[in-house]
């Protein structure tokens, strides 16, 4: 699986795993499989409670040199 070079974000304090997948281009699947093999942070919750806090989310893109635009 390659990483795009860009993605479009939702602006906010935390992320759903469903704008993650969207941006990413990603299945539910695809990303439980970089939180296991390309430390991609963890969400507090479950399924649709899941949340990813955007700090680490942006850590984790700019460690690999994927560029975020912000709406």
């Amino acid at each position: 699986m390659k990483l795009p070079a860009s993605i479009v974000l939702k602006a906010g304090p935390t992320l759903r795993s469903a704008d993650i997948c969207e941006a990413f281009g990603f299945t539910r699947q695809s990303l439980n499989y970089y939180r296991r093999r390309h430390d991609f942070p963890r969400a507090p919750g479950r399924n649709a409670a899941a949340r990813y806090d955007t700090r680490h989310v942006t850590s984790w893109c700019a460690a690999r040199g994927v560029k975020i635009t912000w709406i």
